[in-house]
């Protein structure tokens, strides 16, 4: 029997840290698609971009 007084040690939770690596790995990758996605519209803007309709001038 334990004293009344005496505590339990305390018991170490493994699944947050789970929790936690998966939200920041899945915000990384949302940040790095996202960023790609940019480009590849930044990239069909530039192809589709109309031409100047005077020559630049030197």
């Amino acid at each position: 029997m334990q004293k009344s007084g005496a505590q339990a040690p305390k018991q170490i939770y493994r699944w947050p840290w789970f929790v936690g690596a998966a939200v920041v790995l899945g915000l990384a990758l949302a940040i790095v698609w996202v960023s790609i996605a940019v480009k590849k519209v930044e990239s069909e803007r530039d192809g589709n971009a109309p031409l100047p309709s005077s020559a630049p001038v030197r």
